[in-house]
């Protein structure tokens, strides 16, 4: 490195660092720890955006969903009004009948009927009209009830929804925020790493493992294409918010393998983690995710004896590591 550029460099970091911050790296070492920990500040953050947008997705599927449900009541209440203005009409011919004297119980048809057939012919048409008019009721009582439950959770269930919806959003806006200021770190990370000399980029790099294909299993299953279709992209670059199908971050790696093989797993590590089923490290078979950190914010794959291929940091292309050497180990999932 020439004295131009190093001063040059250090008076970037130096007037990029905040106030309050740690001191700006000046040594090649404090620099290739200062690129380490940027980068996975950096991976954490887009770990967490693709979170967030996949919550996103979620929550507007959720108020469609909320928003059909109540239209559909609202539809049917809307169609019972008809039905209970019919029924309405019904008993208030009978209150007017009533009310003017007309008697319509059995005893009042016991004492105007001039024969037995017309008791009958009368009792049968009052019994008619008694059981339609309660049949009628019930019916209508028993699916307004319905209705006004199913139009009541609905509204709630849109509301419920509204409200993750906003909050979402306010948590994307946190995110993007977060995101916007660590465009500096990443402007640093890549300053720092132009600066890197080549025993440091050695070092950041590790030793490439020349694994062996024929270790992966034969076969079509999802998992299988998936692994094998990961190490063709060894030695594609890490970009963060990358899916392929020449450029990955971590997770993108995962869903570009997955999708070859016509699955499609959740975007982020996070949802990785929380689909799929848990399999003991111990029973670790090719194409089974690795998910790193406490916080779940890195991943890589399984390929077999020891091995996971990964995508790890900006400067660093997609290579096969043993499982240890990716991150703290958090645990696996099978897809």
């Amino acid at each position: 490195m020439t004295l131009v550029l190093a001063v040059a460099l250090v008076l970037a970091v130096t007037l990029a660092t905040p106030a309050g911050a740690e001191p700006a790296p000046r040594s090649p070492d404090q620099l290739l720890t200062r690129y380490t920990s940027l980068g996975r500040e950096a991976e954490k953050s887009a770990e967490a955006m693709h979170r967030a947008e996949e919550e996103l997705g979620q929550r507007r599927r959720d108020v469609a969903a909320a928003d059909a449900r109540a239209a559909k009541a609202t539809a049917t209440l809307d169609g019972l009004s008809s039905r209970l203005d019919e029924l309405q009409n019904r008993v208030d011919a009978l209150v007017r009948a009533s009310y003017r004297g007309a008697r319509v119980n059995r005893l009042y048809a016991v004492l105007v009927s001039d024969s037995p057939q017309s008791l009958l012919d009368q009792m049968s048409g009052l019994e008619m009209v008694s059981r339609q008019t309660s049949s009628d009721l019930r019916a209508y009582k028993s699916a307004s009830a319905s209705a006004t439950a199913a139009r009541a959770e609905a509204v709630a269930a849109r509301d419920s929804a509204a409200k993750a919806l906003a909050a979402v959003d306010r948590t994307r806006g946190d995110l993007q925020a977060k995101q916007s200021d660590l465009q500096l770190q990443i402007a640093q990370v890549k300053a720092i790493y132009e600066s890197l000399t080549g025993k440091q980029l050695a070092a950041l790099r590790g030793p490439n493992i020349d694994f062996d294909p024929s270790l992966i299993p034969k076969g079509t299953a999802a998992a299988v294409v998936a692994v094998q279709a990961a190490l063709t992209r060894i030695g594609d670059p890490y970009v963060w918010g990358a899916t392929g199908p020449t450029q990955f971050d971590c997770s993108g790696l995962m869903v570009w393998a997955f999708k070859q093989a016509g699955e499609t797993l959740p975007r982020s590590s996070e949802s990785q983690l929380s689909g799929g089923t848990p399999v003991a490290r111990g029973d670790l078979r090719p194409g089974d995710l690795i998910i790193y950190y406490p916080d779940a914010s890195h991943v890589g794959m399984y390929v077999g004896d020891g091995y996971v291929v990964h995508a790890s940091t900006f400067g660093v292309p997609v290579k096969v590591v043993p499982i240890d050497q990716a991150g703290p180990y958090n645990s696996a999932r099978r897809y």
